[in-house]
């Protein structure tokens, strides 16, 4: 058996909820902030459903899952729930770019 990695900036999980709800996630919360709160992580849903809008608040990634992040969907989630949960892999940079970028814009946050 192989255990998960350390949570890091880019990486997708999926994990369940203490309902029996499973969600995808990736992580959005930069790896120096998470080095000094290592207890809690910010993430973004991710819809692998296939049925999301493309809008200007979602970015599509192809890897390492197929899926939308819905910019407009951020979570404050424990480490230990998302490592509970199945490690995916990591968006690739240049999609991970393009998830920041719809964040920034449903914060109204500047380059």
């Amino acid at each position: 058996m192989t255990s998960n990695p350390p949570v890091r900036r880019g990486q997708v999980w999926r994990a369940t909820t203490p309902r029996g709800l499973k969600h995808t996630f990736v992580v959005i919360e930069a790896d120096a902030a998470m080095s000094t709160y290592p207890h809690t992580v910010v993430t973004a849903v991710c819809d692998t459903s296939g049925t999301a809008p493309d809008t200007l608040l979602s970015a599509p990634i192809e890897q390492p899952v197929p899926a939308t992040v819905i910019g407009t969907q951020l979570h404050t989630v424990t480490a230990s729930f998302l490592s509970s949960g199945t490690y995916l892999g990591i968006v690739p940079p240049e999609e991970m770019e393009a998830v920041s970028r719809s964040i920034r814009l449903s914060l109204d946050l500047s380059d």
